[in-house]
């Protein structure tokens, strides 16, 4: 029934939510084209969101959420890091780490950081080929830095493209995001890793990046 279709979901994301951080990024802005006067470099503060899928301290998240950092800082849930997971009813409760970008790939969006904590709750690869229409899908993530987050929606196609000649193929799927949720995870009800959440193409038409 309808009451416990709710706990499977609370039991879900209670146990895929410490594997997916907050991020903040430290970087230079892009350059105004519009501004031709203005030729100085600005610093801003940005963010994002990543999934740690190594125990080592790996974490996977969008290229345009790294790609213009000059330091980046990960929050990890006080629990995946030895402490109390805390009783905050309003956040949730965690310890920043710096982290170092090990790569990036651009025409996938994808980017490789790495914080230097072990033993971290890693969310396991499910496979996306077999992601069928219809099938069922959470967005977890820190959609416009509201943390520890989480959406449901259903896959509305399995291969997207947004021009003929693109080489990268997306999920399309209808579970809300919002900038802030770039980087963080799509699940499928078993808790595994099937794409990171990408663009917002249209009102209600998500994109996220196969995994």
């Amino acid at each position: 029934g309808l009451t416990e279709l709710s706990q499977s979901l609370q039991d879900l994301a209670e146990r895929v939510s410490p594997s997916v951080v907050q991020i903040f990024v430290t970087g230079y802005a892009e350059p105004d084209e519009d501004d031709q006067a203005s030729s100085e470099p600005v610093l801003e503060r940005t963010g994002g969101s990543g999934v740690i899928v190594d125990a080592d301290g790996y974490i996977v998240t969008n290229a345009h959420v790294v790609e213009r950092a000059t330091r980046i800082e990960v929050e990890l849930a006080l629990a995946a890091t030895g402490g109390a997971p805390g009783t905050s009813i309003l956040r949730r409760r965690g310890r920043m780490v710096g982290a170092q970008i090990v790569a990036i790939d651009h025409e996938t969006d994808i980017a490789v950081i790495k914080v230097e904590n072990k033993g971290l709750p890693v969310l396991a690869f499910g496979d996306s080929e077999s992601l069928k229409p219809g099938q069922i899908v959470l967005a977890f993530g820190s959609p416009r830095g509201l943390e520890t987050s989480v959406t449901l929606g259903v896959v509305s196609a399995v291969a997207r493209q947004l021009t003929p000649e693109d080489p990268m193929i997306y999920i399309q799927t209808d579970a809300p995001i919002n900038p802030g949720n770039s980087g963080g995870a799509l699940v499928d009800t078993d808790g595994r890793l099937v794409g990171i959440n990408t663009l917002i193409y249209a009102t209600g038409v998500t994109l996220v990046a196969l995994c």
